[in-house]
């Protein structure tokens, strides 16, 4: 198949990286738009690394349209859908429009119903990985209405594409959704490690926490801990008070620890162990669906 024309809104780190793995994988003409490319400050390292590259300038969202079939928004979360709002008018039925903006599912359901509007394909894209590591490498989780066809042909330039569906929102819900765990879980390794060094047992915390964590599949793992909890949050939360008293004494920062006593005390507030009868589920997922069922 002939190469793609490939266009790029902002053209920060990401941009430029993945730009680069692009045109080694024989991409032949990326152009690329961003706003901030005359800026006194930041406009000189935006055009050098376009220039290192070859990279033209496009003046305007419309000249990006005009000359490009694949345009990736790679700008930030918060200009994700004001981006999308400005640049439909210049979108055609010919274009794949995919937004790599780590933007929540909601905001990529509102960019994907702008582009509808224009009947381009829209893509949502999350990137699941490092760029500057793996460039245009880096693996993607993408839904969206463009998705299946943009990964036959993304996969042909050696991009790392993993089709999720055909709703838009659904890729970038993963990504936020798995970032609660990998962003809580560092937080909460820190307050761990900090105190349980205070009193000398941080390798034998460490190798209790890894035979716990690590022992078993993580779906395992959430159906003993889970379960578990439903029926014992009330003794829990008497247990962080213990927890969040020691930081203190230790004068530890406690707001992970903290934060766990609030959501046990949600727990216990929400009357699940005695919709249980005080009797562990068999399953994590009938703990879920009596808190979803306990809002309504």
């Amino acid at each position: 198949m002939a190469a793609p024309i490939v266009g790029f809104i902002g053209f920060g780190e990401a941009a430029n990286l993945i730009s680069e793995g692009l045109l080694q994988e024989g991409i032949k003409i990326i152009y690329a738009y961003d706003v901030n490319a005359n800026h006194p400050t930041f406009g000189p390292a935006i055009r050098e690394r376009m220039e290192k590259l070859h990279i033209p300038l496009a003046s305007s969202l419309e000249e990006l349209c005009e000359k490009t079939e694949y345009i990736f928004c790679a700008t930030s979360a918060k200009a994700a859908e004001p981006i999308a709002k400005d640049i439909k008018s210049y979108l055609t039925p010919d274009h794949y429009y995919i937004d790599i903006n780590a933007a929540s599912p909601m905001v990529m359901e509102k960019v994907a119903d702008y582009v509808a509007e224009t009947r381009a394909k829209f893509v949502d894209a999350a990137v699941m990985d490092s760029v500057p590591l793996k460039k245009h490498k880096v693996p993607m989780y993408i839904s969206g209405s463009g998705a299946l066809n943009f990964q036959k042909i993304g996969t042909q330039f050696g991009m790392n594409l993993t089709f999720i569906s055909e709703k838009a929102g659904s890729s970038s819900a993963i990504k936020m959704f798995r970032s609660i765990f990998m962003k809580g879980f560092s937080a909460l390794l820190l307050e761990t490690i900090q105190s349980s060094r205070k009193y000398g047992v941080e390798e034998i915390v460490m190798e209790s926490l890894n035979q716990s964590v690590t022992g078993k599949p993580l779906g395992e793992t959430a159906n003993m801990l889970l379960t578990r909890t439903a029926i014992h949050a009330e003794r829990r939360v008497a247990e962080m008070n213990e927890v969040i008293d020691t930081l203190g004494m230790l004068n530890v920062d406690a707001t992970m620890s903290e934060a766990v006593k609030r959501k046990l005390q949600l727990l216990v507030d929400s009357g699940v162990r005695e919709k249980l009868n005080n009797q562990a589920p068999s399953h994590y997922s009938q703990l879920i669906d009596l808190l979803d069922s306990s809002k309504h």
